[in-house]
């Protein structure tokens, strides 16, 4: 189960940079080379240069961004830019944020370490990783010897035994970093040291099974660093500071946890027809048409999202528009043995009422016939995470038809992850994301693995 561990941070020193907002970053897989450009000009400081450096054409092995931000890392904490805390901590992190209703929303949690196990050992991944981006961040855990994000993990506690604590503990006092990122959202953090608290979050979360929301690359990278660094070392005792990691702890069933759909662009299917397709989905879906003209779009728009989010209460439903037709489409499952008489026991239980799962296997697999492996490659398909940026695709020639998704309720990734399985790629978007930049986690004798 979950073992947390308060831990001296690395932060950014304000008499150093002045306004912090200046050298946070996103976390680094929604950074644009555009974003990056204007984050290196921002601040010669900014997190960017260490999470996401540059490359360039002369990068050879070993002068690479690597070791570029070994070096920028090894510099700022020289000069003091970034410094250990004086205490181990825990560090209390809410996230207030505006939704296009106009409804405000606090997301709470608390980042500490947590000692690195397999998963299904107290830790469950819910989603399906790629090679890539792990070897990129191993790479840059090996160069820095830390690691600079934290990765985003959920809990149980219908109570709120461990927010209670958090709360009492910082009541009155001011935040030690309150910034603004660019989405406009308030990012504050406060340091929780005293040693009764502490104890106090550790036990809560002793008995807690913890279920990866965002980072499940690093998560398995810093695991195979960890094994690295044991079998370099020989002996170990299990408490070196590379047998743990920097987490976010969130809450589950605390208030303002948002989850947003990610959609699907499907392009540049061979032999694909309009009429076919409709014909054979309609063979499993209730399918109900929304027309519109140039002068009403907006209006049957809205109306259309409002009855995709109402049908999906009750069913699996699927939006979908296709090229140069002036239609969204509406497709309600059936009956909801739907999944049973078109795969039998071939897909799990908890797999058949989530949208994705019909979508993938149903849709895309059965009846477009694009493969697993096609689907896993993304030979036909792009994730947007907009409606506008979604429906707006279907300008491009190449792009045929889109799918527009319900967001995957929280008790659905509990309950997969659980069950032992990981869920389709771009399953879930939680909302919003982390900022880069609050604390580091560097594997040194400084981070102080006990309180």
């Amino acid at each position: 189960m979950a073992e947390i561990v308060p831990f001296r941070g690395v932060l950014y020193n304000p008499a150093k940079v002045g306004d912090l907002n200046k050298v946070m970053a996103p976390p680094y897989d929604v950074i644009s080379p555009k974003k990056q450009d204007e984050l290196y000009e921002r601040h010669p400081n900014n997190i960017i240069r260490i999470i996401l450096g540059k490359t360039t054409a002369q990068d050879t092995e070993g002068n690479d961004r690597y070791s570029r931000a070994a070096a920028d890392l090894n510099k700022w904490m020289g000069e003091g830019v970034l410094a250990h805390d004086e205490k181990p901590a825990l560090y209390y992190y809410t996230q207030t944020y505006t939704l296009k209703d106009g409804s405000k929303h606090t997301r709470k949690g608390f980042i500490g370490l947590s000692r690195l196990v397999d998963f299904g050992k107290g830790i469950h991944p819910h989603e399906r990783t790629l090679s890539g981006p792990k070897a990129d961040r191993l790479k840059l855990m090996q160069a820095c010897d830390a690691n600079m994000s934290c990765i985003f993990t959920l809990y149980s506690d219908p109570v709120l035994r461990v927010n209670k604590l958090l709360e009492g503990a910082i009541a009155g006092k001011a935040p030690a970093i309150d910034v603004v990122d660019d989405d406009g959202i308030e990012n504050m953090i406060w340091k929780v040291d005293d040693q009764q608290t502490l104890s106090g979050v550790i036990e809560s979360m002793n008995d807690k099974s913890l279920f990866i929301a965002d980072g499940h690359h690093r998560y398995e990278t810093a695991l195979n660093y960890r094994n690295m660094m044991r079998e370099k070392a020989g002996n170990y005792t299990g408490n070196e500071p590379f047998n743990f990691i920097m987490m976010y702890f969130s809450n589950m069933d605390d208030e303002g946890m948002t989850i947003w759909p990610t959609h699907r662009v499907v392009h540049s299917l061979k032999g694909f027809e309009a009429d076919a397709f409709l014909a054979k989905c309609k063979e499993h879906f209730d399918v109900r048409e929304f027309a519109y003209t140039a002068a009403s779009e907006a209006q049957v728009r809205s109306t259309f999202l409002k009855e995709l989010e109402k049908s999906g209460e009750k069913a699996v439903s699927l939006g979908l528009h296709i090229r140069a037709r002036d239609i969204y489409y509406l497709l309600s499952v059936k009956s909801a043995d739907v999944m049973d008489k078109v795969f039998g026991n071939s897909i799990p239980e908890v797999f058949k009422g989530l949208d994705v799962t019909v979508l993938h296997s149903l849709v895309f697999a059965k009846i477009l016939g694009m493969t697993q492996e096609a689907q896993e490659k993304q030979e036909n398909l792009i994730y947007v995470k907009s409606y506008d940026e979604a429906i707006s695709a279907c300008s491009n020639d190449q792009n045929q038809l889109v799918f527009l998704l319900n967001a995957t309720k929280i008790e659905q990734v509990k309950s997969v992850a659980l069950a032992g399985f990981v869920m389709p790629q771009k399953s879930t978007y939680f909302y919003p994301k982390l900022l880069s930049g609050l604390t580091l986690n560097l594997f040194d004798s400084k981070a102080v693995l006990k309180a």
